[in-house]
């Protein structure tokens, strides 16, 4: 039963007074996972498994195990306010967080709609009513409360916990004397698959065992407190959940209870009277009302959390200005409940609540793969995960297992969120988010001399040999003075050739100009110049890059994207098929320059970049400035790491330098700001961001106050396959 306290939000940027202690601890873990699955769950696994239903629950707690371990690990590094999302996001990269994101939600939301229906099944006992119209009442209701704000009910939330603890401890001592042995006899009645199954149905019992971690920043001694915490609770909940189902089975009859979905009542009307039963009803109604208000206080965060991230619309991150809460996420998180408590199966909804928390512990264990393989300097856990990785592939093997058990319902939602989450990220999150995790910063670290050797290479390569220029129409003078004079920056001196082929009759013969003539012979560069009218020019273009074997192209982007869709399509094209390497120029013209900036380092780019600015620079007599953002909860040292990268590629440099690492949320405002003061700005432009109006790329170069080049090359060195399918995720 998960307090407020205990939610998963991710978006805590105020640090919190660290004053949880390890019996705090204790008592939000144990908390947070006592609830409708107890109160509700025997009797549907019993029905699977019979009576080793028993085992199933103790299974169930194994498979947890690894998880809670990953989990306090990575809390005890991270100690910050957050959870599943923040880890897994911060590990893998925003795709994967993306879909732990969705997964989480809806994991929540199925536990909440399993508790409203499990506590209208109770609430038979005080009043006869329709189940299902009283628990969308009921969801109605708590999501009212919510929109007010949680504040209100978090002192009732802990005095539940402890009242729930002791209720069922008194049930345990009074009823295991009573157990009738004969129950058990034929143990395992459908075989190894039942248990399974059972297991994989009652995992989410256990779901709440890690939300401690989310309040980590709030723990006294968090090296400490949260893995013996986590563990001791877990322990413990392994064997008072067997406990209690040994009791039920033991007392109660086979046939009434694979039927119920009251079966702490059933078995307590054996042995505690009508008195009993009406405190085990009551206890249930308030623990499982309990469960589902924090279930709906905890899910609504993610939408919050995703939004703040870029990962959800903008409007799921608004909070009401009285209440504090995250207003549309309690609403969106409300219609998905009311229409799971409506019209989804008890067992259906446990199956599913169970189905997504499978899921997400794997992921969960597959986050600390990611940290531990990484080797970053600055993951430094104060807890270890004993054995690794043995406990992390026992979780994602057996979690997997248990998924495959639990019908085809379950498995297809799975599977199907996986790729919603995939289809999301992709379609609306990657543009939007900003890409940081331990095993993109792994793929970085392994690149960085690769990148480095590639740079030192171009830089000290003389330029290139043959830059083809093209002037379409209608292109202003100083805009193609521009591109001249950028060719002779970038092309090899002495020997090298610049030729331009203009499509804008009024200026023929005007370039190059005869003070751009005197400037190439002084350097030993040829000028060759082709006026044409040709309609073809696209197909013009490639035949002679591909005929003359052109190093480079340049070329400039219209002011006015939407108004010259033609122009831009053709660029577009010429882009995505030349075989050399392609500069666009995009904004004014380039004047003076003392000051270039190149953003976003480390990538497959940067050899191509940093060539460019720094033969720019050299005759510009300028100075360059690598500019890098990281996201805004990222750990100091990522950014030590990034700024000695820039160190190498300082050294490889002709000219001086400085850089800008900085954490933000807002990409493209702060690049720009990073940026001014700039003369020129260099960055990448790879084929599958080049889009018009909604390209990030286009988007930065456009919100900077100066010249922008926007460089693509296809002369990128493929990684081996299990390395592209990393970066793909990650990316």
């Amino acid at each position: 039963m998960p307090t407020p306290d205990a939610d998963e939000s991710t978006d805590q940027t105020v640090p919190l007074r660290r004053s949880l202690g390890l019996y705090a601890v204790l008592t939000i873990s144990i908390g947070a996972m006592v609830g409708s699955g107890i109160f509700v769950l025997p009797g549907l696994a019993f029905k699977i498994a019979g009576p080793s239903v028993v085992l199933a629950f103790f299974l169930a707690g194994l498979v947890v195990l690894p998880a809670a371990l990953s989990k306090a690990e990575m809390a005890t590094a991270m100690p910050q306010s957050g959870g599943t999302y923040l880890y897994i996001d911060r590990a893998m990269g925003p795709m994967m967080g993306t879909i732990a994101g969705f997964g989480v939600w809806f994991s929540l939301v199925f536990k909440a709609a399993f508790a409203l229906v499990g506590l209208s099944a109770y609430l038979e006992y005080f009043v006869v009513h329709p189940e299902r119209v009283v628990a969308a009442i009921l969801a109605l209701l708590l999501v009212g409360v919510n929109l007010v704000g949680i504040k209100q009910t978090a002192k009732l939330q802990i005095a539940l916990v402890t009242a729930v603890i002791i209720v069922l401890i008194g049930f345990v001592s009074v009823g295991v004397p009573l157990i009738d042995v004969a129950s058990f006899e034929t143990f395992t009645p459908f075989g190894m698959k039942g248990l399974i199954s059972a297991a994989a149905v009652v995992f989410v019992s256990y779901s709440g065992v890690t939300k401690v971690a989310s309040i980590a920043e709030e723990v006294r001694r968090p090296g400490r407190n949260i893995p013996t915490g986590m563990l001791i609770s877990v322990g413990f909940m392994m064997l008072l959940y067997p406990a209690i189902v040994a009791v039920i089975v033991g007392t109660s009859a086979a046939e009434d209870l694979s039927r119920t979905e009251t079966p702490m009542t059933l078995a307590a009307q054996s042995f505690l009277g009508s008195v009993g039963v009406t405190v085990i009803a009551g206890v249930a109604v308030l623990a499982l009302l309990s469960m589902a208000n924090a279930g709906i206080i905890a899910s609504a965060r993610y939408p919050f959390a995703m939004a703040r991230n870029s990962l959800a619309p903008s409007f799921l991150g608004s909070v009401g200005r009285r209440s504090g809460a995250p207003v549309a996420g309690i609403l969106v998180t409300g219609v998905v409940l009311i229409g799971l408590v409506l019209f989804v199966p008890l067992i259906e909804l446990a199956k599913l609540a169970s189905a997504f928390q499978l899921l997400v512990f794997t992921l969960i264990n597959l986050a600390l793969v990611a940290f531990r393989e990484a080797k970053l300097d600055w993951y430094a856990p104060q807890f270890r995960s004993p054995l690794y990785p043995a406990p992390q592939i026992f979780g994602i093997v057996a979690a997997l297992l248990l998924l495959t058990q639990m019908g085809i319902v379950p498995l297809v939602g799975a599977v199907a969120f996986v790729f919603v989450g995939v289809f999301w990220y992709r379609t609306f999150g990657k543009s939007r988010a900003v890409k940081a995790s331990a095993s993109r910063d792994a793929l970085r670290l392994r690149e960085d001399a690769r990148l480095v050797e590639s740079s030192a290479a171009a830089v000290t390569s003389g330029g290139r040999r043959l830059v083809l220029v093209l002037i379409r129409r209608p292109t202003r003078p100083a805009r193609q003075q521009t591109l001249f004079r950028l060719a002779l920056r970038l092309v090899s001196a002495p020997g090298g050739r610049i030729h331009i082929i203009n499509f804008d009759a009024r200026t023929a013969g005007m370039v190059p100009t005869d003070r751009d003539r005197a400037a190439a012979d002084a350097l030993g560069i040829a000028i060759t110049a082709e006026n044409y009218t040709h309609e073809d020019r696209r197909g013009m273009v490639h035949r002679f890059v591909e005929h003359e074997g052109v190093d480079l192209f340049i070329a400039d982007l219209p002011q006015d994207l939407r108004a010259t869709r033609h122009i831009t399509r053709d660029l577009r094209w010429l882009r995505e098929h030349l075989t050399c390497d392609s500069v666009f120029l995009r904004n004014r013209a380039v004047e003076d320059i003392d000051l270039i900036a190149v953003l976003g380092t480390g990538g497959p780019y940067d050899p191509v970049k940093i060539e460019m600015a720094d033969h720019i620079a050299r005759y510009e007599t300028a100075s360059i400035r690598f500019v890098h953002l990281t996201p805004s909860d990222s750990p100091l040292a990522q950014g030590d790491s990034i700024h000695a990268y820039h160190e190498q590629l300082g050294g490889v440099l002709t000219v001086a330098w400085d850089d800008r690492v900085e954490a933000t949320d807002d990409l493209v405002e702060t690049l720009a700001g990073l940026a001014r003061g700039a003369n020129l700005v260099i960055l990448g432009a790879p084929t599958h961001r080049f889009q018009i109006v909604t390209d990030l790329a286009d988007r930065i170069a456009e919100s900077v106050d100066c010249p922008a080049l926007l460089v693509h090359t296809p002369r990128l060195e493929k990684p081996g396959m299990i390395t592209r399918f990393i970066q793909w995720w990650v990316n």
